[in-house]
């Protein structure tokens, strides 16, 4: 599928209403988020996109930020210390949101993340950011209308280089957490949400890992007793760590942890791509797509490999057939691959 130039992320959602997922990608080189549309078997692009941006976008998400029911389009970059925002008509027509670029981090900054959801129970998205440089995480909260203010906690200081966040509820309380890969810390922190933009420390947290400079986090119940756990992958080197959560926002390592995939990956997701009813890791990196198997009890099997440029990787029922389908964005062929079910 055809996007704009230098493709490197990829997020899936229904943007039009009509029941079918369809896909928003950062075109890096083209400096725009590209949105194609599901119809009748094929993809199409929305109206008015792509949308444009003044820098090389990195990271892009989907998520309510103005609580009408639709899915709105938000965006970071390296380079610059603002979360981009653009509204969705219900058709999948996006206009800038008001008030986009919204500012969290000045000076240098470098950010490493964006992870969108709903923190302060409202009903709509708010969104969460990481600077490398800063050693921090950012907090922008919806307040009405697609604009994003940052809440009283932010920045968040972390202590050390922070990578891709993710948002989860490792507590069971209903409260979204907050998951980071300190890369510069060779350590994970847990950050326990307080129902209302807040965060903090779980105990134990940061979570020293065996390997250093972790850098991609996904979330899941890996050993199926109800309670999340993290994948952390690290550069530099083709193993990952398998953490287990307590329930109460601590981790410790899976038996067999770290676990070697023979190659190293970046992001991913977490879905139960076989059918089993246990959780399986879908990656990317290092010129292959992968899939490794999950067991129920938290281990990993050696991963089966598509050829793939891309280093974040999304599973999702794109074909409505009820089984997940895997899609890569490919930046050296301004497309997106995708693996059907």
């Amino acid at each position: 599928m055809a996007v704009g130039a230098g493709p490197v992320d990829l997020a899936a959602g229904d943007v039009d209403g009509d029941g079918l997922l369809d896909l928003a990608s950062a075109d890096s080189r083209a400096r725009v988020i590209s949105i194609r549309l599901q119809r009748a078997g094929s993809w199409i692009p929305a109206l008015g996109e792509p949308l444009v941006l003044p820098v090389e976008p990195h990271l892009v998400a989907l998520g309510d930020l103005d609580g009408d029911g639709d899915l709105d389009v938000v965006a970071t970059a390296h380079d610059s210390g603002a979360v981009f925002g653009w509204a969705n008509d219900g058709g999948g027509r996006f206009v800038p949101a008001p008030g986009s670029p919204f500012p969290v981090f000045g000076g240098h900054p470098h950010n490493h993340g964006l992870a969108v959801g709903d923190l302060d129970g409202d009903g709509d998205a708010d969104v969460v950011v990481a600077d490398q440089e800063a050693h921090a995480a950012g907090v922008l909260l919806a307040i009405g209308g697609g604009r994003l203010v940052p809440s009283q906690a932010s920045p968040i200081p972390l202590g050390a280089a922070p990578y891709p966040p993710a948002l989860g509820d490792l507590d069971g309380n209903g409260r979204l957490d907050l998951v980071v890969p300190l890369v510069g810390g060779q350590a994970v922190a847990v950050l326990l949400g307080d129902g209302g933009g807040g965060f903090d420390a779980a105990p134990g947290s940061p979570v020293r890992t065996v390997r250093p400079r972790p850098y991609g986090i996904v979330l899941g119940d890996l050993d199926r007793d109800g309670k999340l756990d993290v994948i952390a992958a690290h550069d530099d080197t083709d193993e990952i760590s398998v953490l287990l959560g307590d329930g109460h926002g601590g981790l410790r390592a899976a038996p067999g942890s770290p676990v070697s995939l023979g190659l190293r990956i970046a992001r991913g997701a977490t879905a139960d791509v076989d059918g089993d009813g246990a959780l399986d890791l879908v990656a990317a990196g290092s010129g292959s797509m992968v899939i490794a198997r999950g067991d129920g009890h938290g281990g990993l099997a050696p991963p089966r490999r598509e050829p793939s440029g891309g280093w974040t990787a999304i599973a999702a029922d794109l074909d409505g057939d009820g089984r997940l389908d895997v899609a890569v964005p490919e930046p050296e062929h301004a497309a997106l691959r995708l693996w059907p079910s």
